[in-house]
């Protein structure tokens, strides 16, 4: 009856003569799930053509998005051993609000920045190598809203302010400092920060090879595309400046894909004019001020982080890179939580990095665990994607 329904209400929807899709996500995990997946966008239109609706069961529009690799994006939201059922119909989608945003910021050097519900983080760029400060790692800033603020953050701190604070700070020192920590984005003014310390170290998930012990650290990215950028979906290529490795000048390529609703980063990573077999690797920094919240899973590693200013910001930062394929050694080495990939040829890599915030969305180091077990066993089951016609 149920079925019944749905078919009869989605051809009410429909123009007269339309054809109409179905799509069936089915979940074969005893957990909840919330994801984005994905069907062929050319079957799509073929079908429905170019314009069309993705409804749920009660007939209300669901966010979509169409991605640079000719897929159809869609959210689901699937009940433990259970099948969510959508209907594509022809006809005017509405606008859905964007969720997964990156941008440059020439006016702080360079970086590349992007965001979704969840956090938000920042590569360097070439305005920074040539200052030559030693920044390889990717940054972790925190929010505690749905809503964008990455770009907020930028123009309040970099363009609005500093030049004001500096010119105060020259008349009174206090007052400039005062003005500084009333709107800069290393304090925390109700919706996130920057409480990250990344430096010379991989930061949150940076890739890298390694010679022997020692790890090659990447630097500065040379040029950016974004590829993705919407309702569902953020995905940008990198091309990082080169690096010699034993006699080789190697360039580096990685495409990171954050989703909506999702902790951690994708990150595809290959390597050209690599002719050497060498060991790769990723992590997460282990600072100083507190080495020993440290998990070694078998395919993670996973670190609660004090933030730069523990006493001030009192709320720690977790911290996972994630190999879902396994094959890699974990192990502490050199200030970092490792996961090393031996005898790498430079082909496609993928695994996962990202963050969560004790302020926000995971309150516990047991809860963390608990997201990390929940991502890995997501990957290994994904969702069952269906894709039908009436």
């Amino acid at each position: 009856m149920r079925s019944l329904f749905f078919l009869l209400f989605s051809m009410l929807l429909s123009p007269a003569g339309a054809q109409s899709l179905t799509v069936e996500v089915k979940n074969p995990t005893a957990d909840f799930r919330h994801e984005v997946v994905a069907v062929s966008a050319d079957s799509v239109r073929a079908r429905v053509g170019d314009s069309f609706r993705v409804l749920e069961a009660a007939g209300l529009d669901v966010p979509f998005q169409l991605s640079y690799d000719g897929k159809l994006l869609l959210e689901a939201a699937v009940r433990p051993h259970d099948t969510a059922r959508f209907t594509i119909v022809a006809g005017q989608a509405p606008k859905f609000p964007t969720v997964c945003h990156g941008a440059l910021h020439p006016e702080r050097k360079d970086d590349f920045a992007w965001e979704n519900d969840r956090g938000c983080y920042r590569v360097y760029g070439p305005a920074l190598g040539r200052t030559g400060e030693r920044s390889y790692g990717i940054d972790v800033w925190t929010k505690n809203t749905p809503d964008l603020v990455v770009d907020d953050r930028y123009y309040i701190e970099d363009v609005v302010m500093m030049p004001r604070v500096d010119s105060l700070r020259r008349v009174d020192r206090h007052r400039g400092d005062s003005l500084y920590r009333l709107n800069s984005y290393h304090h925390d003014h109700g919706r996130g920060l920057d409480p990250y310390r990344v430096g010379a170290t991989l930061g949150c998930g940076a890739p890298a090879l390694m010679l022997g012990d020692s790890i090659i650290m990447p630097y500065v990215f040379r040029d950016y595309e974004v590829l993705d950028e919407g309702p569902l979906r953020l995905t940008v290529r990198f091309t990082q400046t080169p690096l010699v490795v034993e006699g080789d000048t190697v360039t580096e390529q990685r495409i990171i894909q954050l989703d909506k609703q999702s902790n951690f980063n994708r990150i595809t990573v290959s390597y050209e004019g690599l002719r050497h077999a060498v060991s790769f690797c990723s992590g997460v920094v282990i600072q100083r001020e507190d080495p020993e919240p440290v998990v070694l899973g078998p395919d993670y590693v996973s670190y609660t982080d004090p933030t730069d200013q523990p006493r001030v910001h009192q709320a720690p930062l977790y911290v996972a890179v994630l190999f879902p394929d396994g094959q890699v050694e974990t192990r502490r080495h050199r200030g970092h939580a490792l996961g090393i990939l031996p005898r790498y040829d430079g082909s496609p890599y993928t695994y996962y990095a990202g963050s969560a915030w004790s302020k926000y969305d995971v309150r516990t180091p047991d809860e963390w665990a608990s997201r990390i077990r929940w991502f890995l066993n997501s990957q290994r089951q994904p969702l069952q994607v269906s894709l039908g016609w009436r």
